[in-house]
Parts: C-alpha cells; structure tokens; sequence
C-alpha cells in the first residue's frame, strides 16, 4: 500500500522534497476546475508537476467537475487533456465528483442517470487519448447521486476520511482531511493540515505495464522500478514478485522471489531488516529471505550486473 496526498492551490507552493523525505509515495495534483477556459487553471499545477517529476514522485491529476451535462463534461475533458499534453502522470486522471460550495445544488442537481453519465463521458474520452482513468466521490454521492455499477470499469478514488479502513471496495482511498487529522510534512495548508490517501493498486507498475498515460509499454521481460539516486522510474531484468510496500512483524519472514537471466544482488537501505542470500529456485528464479530485527521502516534494492542500484519497495516492520 503506497501512501500519498492530494493537493491544489490551497496548499501553497508545496515542499515536494520535505514531503518525499517523510516518505511520500505519491501525489494527486488538481490541475482545474470546471469548463476549459485558462482563467480555470489551477496556478500550482505545472510547478507541482515539474517538482513531482524532478524529486521521483509518481503522480496522477484530478479535475474538480462542475458539469451539469454531458455537454459540460465534454469541456472539462477538454480540459483536462490540455493541461496533460506534454505530461507522463503514473497515476490515473480522475475526475472529482462532489458539490462542496453548493454550485450544482442551486441550479436543480442533475439526476443519478445524469451525474454518471457525466462520469462516463469525461473517462470515456480519457481511455480514447491513452490515459488510465477514474472518479473521486465521498459515501453520498455514491449511494445517493451516482451509479457506481455503471463506473466499474474505472479507477475509484473513495472519498472516506477519518475511519479505521474504507467500507468500499475501492483503487485510492482519501483516508484524511486536514478536520480529521490529515498532516504532511511539506505539503500542509497554512495554518491547518493536508488531504492524505492510500493506493491499494500499484499504479507506477501497472502504467507502464500496459502503455498508458504517455509511457512506452514495458516488455514481458522487464519490471519498472526507481533509481537509487534520482528517483526515476527505470526498467530491469530483475522482475519481483512484490511490488507493493510490504509490512510485517518483529521477526517474521517474508520470502521474496526473483525472476533474472542473471543472478541479482538484493540489499536493504538500512539497518533493521536482514537479508538473507539468495537460493536458487529453478532456471534464472531465486528466493530471498527478508526479517526485520528492528521496527522501522527500510528501503529493498536490486541490482543486475550492468545495471543501476535500484529501490524495488518499501519494507515496514511493525
């Protein structure tokens, strides 16, 4: 599970660099709101994008909706595809369904038949131009205002702050807001605190497996991961059957299982977690045995002979 924040405007000129040092996984960044008109930019955007991709922190772009039509909703991808142009995100495009400030209520709120259909035409037209897509809502809206049923093809960012887990099945759970306690260090709001969410789906991974969101489809023999000195987002020959951030108890074993035309090297990033050496386990496959001693949370690296040294996830021992 990679843990990340969502952040506009309001959060100032984020420190990305303070942020990725506490351990930031990722980063989803309003570009807009409404229709496609310049004046609906959100100003922090393109610096937050430039910052994100300079410090290796994997990001998507939301935009906040105020379709009420599919008409509208037809500007609003417009939107959206010109504020990406240019742009690789690893996380999807979503596209923020509530009515915070009351704009859609004042006007006769569109019907769920509607409201979903706007949903439709915004992802729709996002998967047509390559990009992985999705939705943000809050409980309400998807009970009361919106069909999910008929949105199950798209990422689902579940607006649930402030409880133990998320009651819904859903891709990127926004666990706090600033009112329930949601801080990060570098990215607070002035004053308060700072949207936060966690990725039950491994999007930097999945991205570049299947080409989306500008990225060159990764090839059945390589596995992306990030380099131990930048940051960025590279491919290997080392292919891991763990992806995910991995948390485990004081002393527990966790086996990992590598797949390498050549033998590869596994390394912690620091003290707490003992790596065991690697045992063979068939053609070009071997098993490597992690336990922490220590709690804490540890970077697991790879390297391939005539590669870069790269970090492969996170381990947390609890």
């Amino acid at each position: 599970m990679m843990k990340g924040i969502d952040v506009s405007r309001y959060n100032g000129e984020v420190d990305w660099k303070a942020a990725k040092a506490a351990g930031l996984g990722f980063a989803l960044l309003r570009c807009g709101y409404g229709s496609d008109l310049e004046s609906q930019d959100d100003p922090q955007f393109a610096r937050n994008v430039r910052e994100c991709d300079a410090n290796g922190i994997p990001w998507g772009a939301y935009l906040y909706s105020y379709a009420l039509n599919p008409t509208d909703a037809k500007s609003e991808l417009q939107h959206l595809l010109r504020l990406l142009k240019g742009k690789r995100p690893l996380f999807p495009i979503y596209l923020d369904m509530e009515d915070a400030d009351g704009y859609k209520a004042k006007r006769g709120m569109p019907s769920r038949e509607v409201l979903t259909e706007i949903v439709k035409t915004v992802c729709a037209g996002l998967e047509d131009a390559g990009y992985l897509a999705g939705y943000y809502a809050n409980r309400d809206w998807v009970e009361t205002k919106l069909f999910p049923e008929k949105l199950s093809g798209y990422s689902f960012w579940y607006a649930r702050p402030g409880v133990e887990k998320p009651d819904r099945a859903c891709d990127v759970w926004q666990s706090d807001f600033p009112s329930t306690g949601g801080k990060w260090p570098g990215a607070n709001i002035p004053g308060s605190g700072c949207d936060t969410d966690e990725s039950f789906v491994d999007y930097p991974v999945r991205v570049r497996q299947e080409g989306k969101n500008g990225w060159p489809r990764a090839t059945a023999a390589t596995q992306p991961a990030r380099a131990a000195d930048s940051g960025e987002i590279v491919e290997t020959t080392c292919v891991l059957d763990t992806t995910m951030d991995v948390e485990k108890p004081l002393g527990t074993c966790y086996t990992l299982k590598l797949t390498c035309p050549q033998k590869p090297a596994v390394t912690a990033g620091s003290k707490g977690v003992c790596v065991c050496p690697l045992s063979a386990d068939g053609k070009n496959t071997w098993l490597c045995n992690l336990v922490g001693y220590q709690t804490g949370e540890v970077g697991i690296y790879t390297q391939v002979p005539g590669e870069e040294v790269c970090l492969r996830f996170r381990y947390r021992v609890t």
